[in-house]
């Protein structure tokens, strides 16, 4: 499968990635907001957008994550839509990214969350969390350089649909990093209107790798949660793995 990189030159940690890419691949400017820009056309295959990350602790970080919403679009895309994804490739890229530890980066999976809807498989690379980090030269190649591998690489790893407490699914992030498990979409416990068939049936569907099942933080949820999930699992026959 073949992937058409995504920029925008008006985001700032978007041009230092692409910028350290360089012209060893194609990519397209779409100079917009980069959760809201159009998608462009292509006969590629998948999409890797090349973004900003941001947060009000500041810590250096590099993400993954597929875009999406569990329920409104208040960030752009489609309501109660997530986006198709490619979780062996994510995962790469995430394990690509550990070289940025020895920077002091955190390097973490992001829950679905944003917009523009693509067509397509996409996943978001971003760099922050602050302007310092969308500047970084240095940690932009370690990202670029994680990018690159990925897409050359044919590496691929059993899929489940991961539920976890918080935004950067901590227990999640470490289960996938230590047992090279890959994750076709992201929900977090205060993402509530994500806790519905149709949702699940999409973070189940919506990805171009089969999924072995569900995998649940189990003290990251309330019981309700809980209980939903496994309800969820027994009446579509799906395996659910609490850890």
């Amino acid at each position: 499968m073949r992937p058409i990189l995504i920029y925008s030159s008006s985001n700032v940690a978007s041009k230092t990635l692409a910028d350290a890419i360089g012209d060893s691949i194609d990519m397209i400017d779409v100079n917009d907001s980069i959760t809201h820009f159009t998608p462009p056309d292509t006969d590629r295959d998948y999409y890797i957008v090349l973004s900003s990350h941001s947060s009000k602790s500041g810590i250096p970080s590099a993400t993954v994550h597929v875009p999406g919403n569990w329920g409104r679009a208040d960030l752009g895309g489609r309501d109660s839509s997530l986006c198709y994804s490619y979780p062996s490739k994510m995962l790469q890229i995430l394990k690509n990214y550990l070289p940025l530890r020895e920077r002091g980066f955190e390097i973490t999976y992001e829950v679905d969350h944003h917009g523009p809807y693509f067509n397509k498989p996409v996943m978001f690379v971003e760099l922050g969390s602050d302007e310092r980090y969308w500047r970084d030269v240095e940690a932009a190649k370690i990202v670029a350089n994680a990018v690159l591998r990925a897409i050359d690489s044919n590496d691929e790893f059993d899929v489940y649909f991961g539920i976890d407490g918080t935004h950067y699914v901590p227990k999640i992030n470490r289960y996938s990093l230590q047992n090279d498990i890959a994750f076709s979409h992201l929900l977090a416990r205060y993402q509530q209107e994500g806790f519905r068939d149709e949702m699940f049936l999409q973070a189940l569907q919506r990805t171009v790798e089969n999924v072995d099942g569900i995998i649940v933080a189990k003290k990251s949820l309330d019981a309700s949660q809980r209980e939903y999930v496994r309800d969820f699992g027994n009446r579509y026959g799906v395996e659910v793995k609490f850890i």
